[in-house]
């Protein structure tokens, strides 16, 4: 049995896999290029969706995940340049990353530590080293998806705390959307973004799109706080890389995103407790992966092949399509489920 067990990354897929290890009693240290635990993303909300299946947070509990979401989005209001639907029922759970106490990022770090866990900061990844699970993010330079925005204070705003707002409109976010998504002391608002990945620019469209009328009554009188810069990865085929060199690739390391939506949550969790189960008991990681997510990527890149060729007016024919108001049961039987 090997002494130490090495995981490169401490983000949301290197902390949880380091845990699931270290909870069978293994050792375990974490390697890490920034000096302290946050995203690289800046402290944002993330969701995870609940409409596929239904059994979002189930799933995550049997992989060992048991952190609480803070809220959960019961409804839902996507828009297009024209039209309008309203989502009624639980569609998403929300999870804060950032370094404040309570955050998934400083639970998941002082749960590992409770557990014995070795943390080793400033200490760049070699991918001809010796760690046993990359969890680095992205490859460098090779970022597909990106978002853009910021934070504002959850004072003076009007957001509902169990309301999210997507605008999926070319202009704000090409080949993606534009949401607004309720936090405890701060909201967050970014756009998503397929076709656009310079930040600056982008910035500037997700602050156009701040500026819309129905967006400026959500903000009211809250004051702008920090900045949301997140690059993801995702590939057609992340099985074909899933194990290199020793190492199992976990999250956007290895391309496990979404590519339809970017919720990309549940993939890190995900892929973290299977590079964890194969190292405890010497399963094929790669084996793992496919009998539990099947051809989920395969699918979701044909689909985000599609929407990078959507117009407006694509948007406004999807959007129209929901008609004006729908079930999350509804929701789930609609063919544009599988969009968003």
């Amino acid at each position: 049995m090997k002494e130490r067990i090495r995981v490169a990354g401490a983000g949301l897929a290197g902390l949880f896999a380091a845990l699931r290890i270290a909870r069978s009693g293994r050792d375990v240290e974490v390697l890490d290029v920034k000096r302290h635990i946050a995203p690289s993303s800046g402290p944002h909300t993330e969701a995870v969706r609940d409409y596929v299946g239904g059994q979002a947070l189930e799933e995550l509990r049997r992989h060992g995940f048991d952190l609480d979401p803070f809220g959960t989005i019961e409804t839902t209001i996507r828009k297009s340049a024209r039209f309008e639907n309203v989502l009624r029922g639980r569609a998403y759970f929300l999870y804060l990353r950032g370094r404040e106490p309570g955050t998934v990022d400083q639970e998941l770090y002082r749960m590992c530590v409770d557990e014995g866990v070795t943390f080793t900061f400033g200490a760049k990844f070699d991918p001809g080293g010796t760690a046993d699970i990359v969890a680095t993010g992205p490859p460098s330079g090779e970022y597909n998806v990106l978002g853009a925005g910021f934070t504002f204070s959850s004072e003076g705003s009007n957001l509902d705390q169990g309301t999210a707002y997507a605008l999926l409109d070319n202009d704000v976010a090409p080949g993606g959307y534009l949401v607004v998504t309720p936090g405890r002391e701060y909201h967050s608002i970014y756009s998503v973004a397929w076709r656009e990945l310079g930040y600056d620019r982008l910035l500037k469209m997700a602050e156009a799109g701040a500026s819309r009328p129905w967006v400026k009554d959500l903000l009211g009188s809250s004051k702008r706080m920090g900045r949301i810069h997140g690059k993801a990865y995702f590939a057609a085929d992340p099985f074909a890389g899933a194990e290199r060199g020793g190492a199992r690739y976990v999250g956007e390391a290895g391309g496990f995103q979404d590519a339809i939506a970017g919720f990309g949550f549940r993939y890190a969790v995900l892929t973290a407790s299977l590079a964890a189960d194969s190292i405890l008991d010497g399963s094929s990681y790669t084996a793992l992966l496919q009998k539990t997510f099947g051809n989920e990527f395969a699918t979701a890149s044909v689909v985000r092949q599609k929407l990078n060729a959507f117009t407006n007016e694509d948007f406004d024919r999807l959007v129209q399509s929901m008609g004006p108001s729908m079930t999350i049961e509804e929701y789930r039987q609609h063919r544009s489920a599988r969009f968003l």
